[in-house]
């Protein structure tokens, strides 16, 4: 059982490497065009709520997909013997699901935010710093 929590952990690891590289790219495109676009000032505790949310969903995927690991070592532990091929498959299936989900949900909108920030054209007033320049 150690030997597939830690296989599966190193699966997450790769997960999480995906998931943070789109939740950056949406908080970066959102910074950008929060900041640029919308004119907002820049707020230092969205950024600060931004990277714990991105802790908070390491550290509870992490631990949800443990559960999810070793949940089939406690049902054959009281009784309730699952075998090893649907074990896996419900293992892998929940893992891709939940990781697949948030991922594709923060892709998407990582996406959304570069389309609106490339097809907005030229920011207001950039004309006029063009020519001060």
């Amino acid at each position: 059982m150690f030997q597939e929590i830690i296989s599966n952990l190193k699966l997450l690891g790769y997960a999480f490497m995906i998931f943070t590289c789109a939740y950056g790219a949406n908080m970066a495109f959102s910074l950008w065009y929060n900041i640029k676009r919308l004119r907002q000032p820049f707020d230092e505790s969205k950024l600060r709520d931004s990277i714990i949310k991105l802790g908070v969903f390491v550290i509870g995927l992490m631990l949800l997909c443990i559960a999810i690991t070793t949940l089939p070592v406690f049902a054959d532990t009281i009784g309730w013997p699952i075998l090893e091929e649907y074990a896996n498959l419900f293992t892998n299936i929940i893992m891709v699901t939940v990781f697949l989900t948030v991922t594709c949900k923060y892709i998407k909108e990582a996406f959304e935010k570069f389309k609106l920030i490339v097809s907005a054209g030229e920011l207001p007033n950039s004309s006029t710093e063009a020519k001060n320049d």
